[in-house]
C-alpha cells in the first residue's frame, strides 16, 4: 500500500528476461536504439520553398520579422533564429507577446506594427498554425508569412502563408512529427547553414545553436526519442560550456557551473523554470534578450538579476495561491474535478497551481483568474483523463479554449461560468465515476538484489537522457529492512536512512516525504519504488537509491 497514495504499476513482470531488455522493451527500444545523425531538414515538403524566400529577403534587404511564443520553448526556438540569420547576413528583428496585455500568438496589432516598420516577412516560432486570420491580414499588407510550428492543427487553416513548416501536417514528409517548437525552428536554422554558411564552419555552428533547441525540448515535454533525443543528448554536452554569454548567466543564477555536466533534471528544474517566470508574470523580453547575448556585458548581469527576482516572485506567488486554492477546495477527495477562481491569482502560475493540484489529488484542476466580466483558466489532469475532451464538450459556454489531453487553457465569460461549471463537472463525474482516483507512480520492474550494482548504474546511463517517453528507470524492492531514520534539509522536509539488502547497506534519500518519516520508524520492513543512481561525496562514490514512495508489508 503506498504511503504517498499512489496506484503502482508494474509495466514488466517477466522474471526470466535481464534487466536491462526489460528496460529496453518497457520505451519499445531495441538494441541499436541511437539515432546517429540529424535528418535532411529539407525532407520537409517545403522546407525549400522557406530558404528561397529567406534568401531573396536577405538579398533584397527585407526587414525580417521572427515571432516566437513567450514560454521555454518559443524563446530558445526565437533565439535559435536570430543568431543564424544574424550568421548569414539578414536584417532581423524578433518580437514576443505579453501573456497578461497581448495573449497567446500573433495577433493584429502586431501586424499593423510590422507595417509600419516594412517589415517584409514574418517567421513564426512555436506558434502560428492557428493564425489564420492575423496571417491573411498580414498577406493583404503585404508581409508574407513562415509558420513554424508544432502544436494541433486547427479547423481554420492557414492557407495564406507563404510555407508552413510543421512536422504534424498530413503531407510535411517529414519522418518525426514530436518535434517542439525550438525543435521546427532548429530544422529551419540547420537548412539555412547548409545552404548559407561555409561548410568548414557549418558543423561547428549547428552545434552552438543544441543547447537552446534542447532548452525548449525538454521544457515542452517533447518525447526524448528518435530526433528529440538526439537533440537533447549532444545539446546538454554543449550547454556544459555553452558558447551564449546570457545562457552562462543563467546557468550561474541555478549554481551551475561552466564545465560542470548538465542533465535534464537541471533543465527542467532549475533552467527553464527560470526562464519561464518572465513569460508568465513579467517581460518575456528579458530571459530572450539573455539567450540573445553572446558577450559578457553588464547588460548580461543586470538582465540575470532581473530574471532571478522575477523567479522569487513566481515562487512566491505559486505558494500563496497553492495554499489559498486548497483552503478554497473542501473535501477535494470528494470531487471528480477541483475547480476553484481568484481575482488575485495571476494568470501566469495558474498552471503551475493546476498541476501541482492534480498530481497531489489524482483529479484533474481547473484554476482561474477572475478579471471581473471574464475569467481565464488553466487546466491539468491526470493521464486517466482527457481534459481538453471535456473543455470541448463545454464549448458553447467558452469564448475561446485550447491545449492537449493533460493541459489546456480558457477564456469564459462570467455570464457563463455556473453553466460551464455544471457542465465539466458532470462530464468529470460521469467520466470517472467508479474509477480509483490515484495518480500512477508507474515502475519498470522489481529488481533483484543482485541487481543493485554499480555495473546495472552504467547500463542505465546508456539510456540517457531522461524525460518525457523515455523516463529515469524506476525499481521496486520488497520487504527490506529501514535503518537509522533521520529528517534532513534546512526544513527537515527530506528523509535519509539506511536499507539491508542482501547482506549490504545503502544510502536512500527521498526527497520532500519529510512528513513520512514517522510512519517510516514504525515499519520493521517496507516496500520502496526507488531510482538507482550513484552518490559522490569527498571524491568517494557510492550506490544510492532515490526513493519516489514507500509501502507497507502485505
Amino acid at each position: 500500500m503506498s504511503l504517498r497514495g499512489k496506484k503502482w504499476l508494474i509495466k514488466n513482470a517477466d522474471y526470466q528476461k535481464k534487466l536491462f531488455q526489460k528496460l529496453l522493451e518497457n520505451r519499445n527500444l531495441n538494441e541499436d536504439f541511437e539515432m546517429e545523425d540529424f535528418h535532411d531538414p529539407f525532407l520537409f515538403s517545403e522546407m525549400r520553398k522557406a530558404v528561397d524566400r529567406i534568401d531573396k529577403a536577405i538579398k533584397d534587404r527585407e526587414r525580417v520579422m521572427i515571432f516566437g511564443d513567450y514560454d521555454v520553448d518559443g524563446i530558445s526556438g526565437t533565439a535559435i533564429l536570430m543568431h543564424t540569420l544574424k550568421e548569414i547576413g539578414a536584417e532581423v528583428s524578433c518580437r514576443v507577446p505579453n501573456r497578461l496585455d497581448d495573449g497567446y500568438g500573433l495577433s493584429e496589432k502586431f501586424i499593423k506594427e510590422f507595417e509600419e516598420k516594412r517589415v517584409g516577412l514574418i517567421i513564426t516560432v512555436d506558434c502560428g498554425i492557428s493564425g489564420k486570420i492575423p496571417i491573411a491580414l498580414a498577406k493583404e499588407r503585404g508581409i508574407e508569412t513562415i509558420i513554424t510550428d508544432h502544436h494541433t492543427i486547427p479547423a481554420e487553416f492557414p492557407s495564406e502563408a507563404f510555407a508552413i513548416i510543421h512536422p504534424k501536417l498530413a503531407d510535411c514528409g517529414y519522418p518525426f512529427e514530436d518535434l517542439t517548437g525550438a525543435g521546427v525552428a532548429l530544422k529551419l536554422a540547420h537548412a539555412l547553414i547548409q545552404t548559407k554558411i561555409d561548410l568548414e564552419k557549418r558543423k561547428d555552428f549547428l552545434e552552438s545553436l543544441l543547447d537552446l533547441a534542447s532548452l525548449g525540448t525538454v521544457a515542452d515535454l517533447g518525447p526524448l526519442l528518435n530526433e528529440n533525443r538526439l537533440i537533447v543528448k549532444r545539446g546538454l554536452k554543449i550547454l556544459s560550456n555553452t558558447r551564449w554569454a546570457g545562457l552562462k548567466r543563467i546557468k550561474e543564477l541555478a549554481n551551475i557551473k561552466d564545465g560542470d555536466s548538465v542533465d535534464t533534471y537541471n533543465i527542467g528544474y532549475h533552467l527553464a523554470p527560470r526562464i519561464n517566470a518572465a513569460g508568465r508574470i513579467g517581460d518575456p523580453y528579458i530571459p530572450l534578450l539573455l539567450l540573445l547575448q553572446r558577450e559578457l556585458t553588464p547588460q548580461t548581469q543586470s538582465l540575470g538579476a532581473s530574471l532571478e527576482n522575477l523567479n522569487k516572485e513566481r515562487q512566491k506567488m505559486t505558494e500563496t495561491a497553492l495554499e489559498e486554492a486548497e483552503n478554497i477546495l473542501s473535501s477535494p477527495e470528494d470531487q471528480f474535478i477541483l475547480i476553484a477562481q481568484n481575482p488575485d491569482w495571476h494568470v501566469g502560475v495558474l498552471g503551475l497551481i493546476a498541476g501541482k493540484l492534480a498530481e497531489k489529488h489524482g483529479r484533474p484542476a481547473i484554476i482561474m483568474q477572475d478579471f471581473g466580466d471574464m475569467l481565464t483558466g488553466s487546466a491539468r489532469s491526470p493521464q486517466y483523463f482527457n481534459i481538453i475532451e471535456a473543455i470541448t464538450h463545454c464549448k458553447e459556454h467558452l469564448s475561446g479554449f485550447g491545449g492537449h489531453a493533460q493541459a489546456a487553457g480558457f477564456n469564459v465569460k462570467k455570464e457563463n461560468l455556473q453553466a460551464f461549471k455544471e457542465k465539466i463537472s458532470n462530464f468529470a463525474k460521469k467520466t470517472l465515476r467508479g474509477k480509483e482516483l490515484k495518480s500512477v507512480l508507474e515502475i519498470d520492474c522489481e529488481i533483484k538484489e543482485t541487481e543493485i550494482s554499480h555495473e546495472t548504474i552504467e547500463e542505465i546511463q546508456k539510456l540517457a537522457p531522461f524525460g518525457i517517453g523515455n523516463q529515469k528507470p524506476t525499481f521496486l524492492i520488497k520487504k527490506i529492512e529501514p535503518l537509522f531514520i533521520q529528517n534532513v534539509g534546512r526544513t527537515a522536509n527530506h528523509i535519509k536512512f539506511q536499507v539491508r539488502i542482501g547482506g549490504r547497506q545503502y544510502g536512500v534519500i527521498a526527497f520532500g516525504m519529510g512528513k513520512l518519516a514517522d510512519e517510516l520508524r514504525g515499519l520493521r520492513k517496507l516496500d520502496m519504488v526507488f531510482h538507482l543512481e550513484t552518490n559522490s561525496w569527498n571524491n568517494k562514490e557510492s550506490i544510492q537509491l532515490q526513493a519516489l514512495d514507500f509501502g507497507a508489508c502485505e
